[in-house]
């Protein structure tokens, strides 16, 4: 009988404690957010759990912060972005909360680890894959995917038929992915459909959020697969598919010959390759199977899926915005005289110097980041102060991009997508925009290869532009962001394409 009272009045007395005297029972949120996940995981299997909580801070004009569950707390606030995330002593004591876990797979990936020395060490181990010397080394095989990717759009160029360009550019990151990551590309470009993978992909990641909102750590993803509901079972089926799928792809990619010369004669090393031969220069420790394993399914994820998304933005938005597309085109044409119908593909190291260019992609990341939610960290157990607001220990704590990055105290007009407020002397706080800018994360967490897809995402824009003229079928489209994993456009819709004459633009 003690034993039933106590589990009866321990809940009870939980509850009220959550309630009535929390410390974060002052935060403005939903009532039922003080003592359950239900809200948040609602709008995660509606699909819009970055709008809700989008919707939270619009409830509360002026919130620095609103809790979302009864253990976790969203911030819209650049001093938070410094507390939580910040290098060296700002962002000491915070560590990857429970969520992560639900990404451990065969073992923990740079992105998964929540501790900051494997993670560490980690990054050590494979830095020099995503350097500026890789990149270089990376590029003809970026080319050679581009090229085929053109002859596709030749074909549209030719017709002049309107056709869905966003799922083209999924097939290009696809198969670029498969030859940077693996040495080997998976077809998709050549077959016009997407590998079963990709579909994998996103209802893998789904299953892991989902056991992301459950407060039992790395139990989480088994206790969930016993949960009796169909979407959920069908989740978790697509999360082991797709493990199967990395271990088959990573199999391969060991039995093949890897000795493939690039054009100075020297042997090829994809990321895989420069994964397997790493080796911490402190320990000389190397990864194992199963680790590399989980890396290779965190690289297809992070590649394919935002780049692709990131480049259909920009088309959108140059689309729209034909005047910013001009001078786009102007500076391109001066810099590349000798290729100014885009014939070839623009090399990074001259591309990277248009800064139109690339503010075009950080404002379109800025807008439609493609994680919305906000990555959370646990404050340290004798809890912390975040922006004015104290938290105590042990809660979850974030700051999601698509938030901070329409915070009207820190850009001017928010809504309005203006590549141009990124250079200096623009106006505005350059460095504290710069601070709110969470597209490739932010502090020692942030994307290790931000340089690699900002290389294919310019490469890719820059040629369209000068190949083609690019028109949206329904001018006045206006696109919204749905849900899945990351944010994507709401709807499908279409371009249509005609070869573009120099002068004409």
């Amino acid at each position: 009988m003690a034993l039933l009272g106590v589990a009866v009045i321990y809940p009870l007395c939980i509850t009220i404690y959550r309630l009535f005297f929390s410390p974060l029972a002052k935060l403005p949120g939903p009532w039922s957010t003080r003592i359950s996940a239900v809200l948040e995981s609602k709008a995660l299997q509606e699909q819009r759990r970055t709008q809700w909580v989008g919707s939270l801070f619009e409830q509360n004009p002026g919130a620095v912060a609103v809790r979302t569950g009864p253990n976790s707390v969203s911030f819209n606030h650049p001093d938070a972005i410094k507390a939580i995330y910040g290098y060296g002593k700002a962002g000491e004591g915070f560590g990857k909360s429970s969520w992560y876990d639900a990404f451990s797979t065969t073992g923990e990936s740079l992105f998964s680890t929540r501790s900051k020395k494997r993670h560490a060490m980690k990054r050590r181990m494979v830095a020099h894959s995503f350097s500026a010397q890789s990149l270089l080394s990376f590029e003809p095989f970026i080319d050679a995917t581009l090229e085929k990717f053109m002859k596709k759009m030749d074909e549209f160029a030719r017709t002049r038929e309107a056709f869905d360009i966003y799922f083209w550019f999924e097939l290009f990151t696809m198969d670029l992915m498969g030859e940077l990551a693996l040495g080997n590309n998976f077809g998709v470009l050549d077959a016009g459909k997407p590998a079963r993978y990709s579909t994998l992909v996103e209802q893998s990641q789904r299953y892991a959020n989902h056991c992301g909102l459950l407060p039992f750590g790395k139990l989480n993803v088994t206790l969930l697969s016993w949960w009796p509901m169909p979407k959920i079972q069908k989740l978790y089926k697509a999360r082991l598919e797709y493990l199967e799928y990395a271990k088959q792809a990573l199999q391969k990619r060991f039995q093949e010959d890897r000795k493939q010369l690039l054009p100075s004669g020297k042997p090829r090393q994809d990321i895989m390759q420069r994964f397997i031969e790493a080796k911490d220069p402190e320990t000389g420790r190397q990864m194992g199977f199963d680790e590399l394993r989980a890396e290779c399914s965190s690289l297809m994820v992070a590649g394919a899926s935002t780049g692709s998304v990131t480049m259909n933005w920009m088309i959108y938005y140059l689309s729209k915005n034909p005047s910013i597309k001009t001078r786009i085109l102007r500076d391109l044409e001066n810099m590349f005289p000798e290729n100014r119908t885009g014939a070839r593909p623009l090399p990074f190291i001259t591309l990277n110097k248009l800064s139109l260019l690339e503010h075009a992609e950080i404002e379109c990341l800025r807008m439609h980041p493609p994680i919305g939610y906000s990555m959370p960290r646990d404050t340290p157990r004798q809890g912390a102060v975040i922006a004015g607001v104290y938290i105590p220990g042990g809660v979850a704590v974030g700051v999601p991009a698509a938030c901070i990055g329409r915070n009207a105290t820190v850009f001017e007009n928010p809504g309005k997508w203006d590549p141009e407020r990124w250079a200096a002397g623009s106006g505005g706080d350059l460095a504290t925009m710069k601070t709110c800018f969470l597209g490739f994360g932010h502090g020692s967490r942030q994307c290790i290869g931000r340089n690699v897809a900002t290389s294919f995402i310019v490469k890719m824009v820059g040629q369209l532009l000068l190949r083609y003229d690019i028109k949206l079928e329904n001018p006045d489209l206006v696109l919204g962001t749905k849900e899945f994993t990351i944010l994507k456009p709401d709807q499908k819709y279409n371009v249509i394409l005609s070869p573009r004459k120099v002068g004409n633009a």
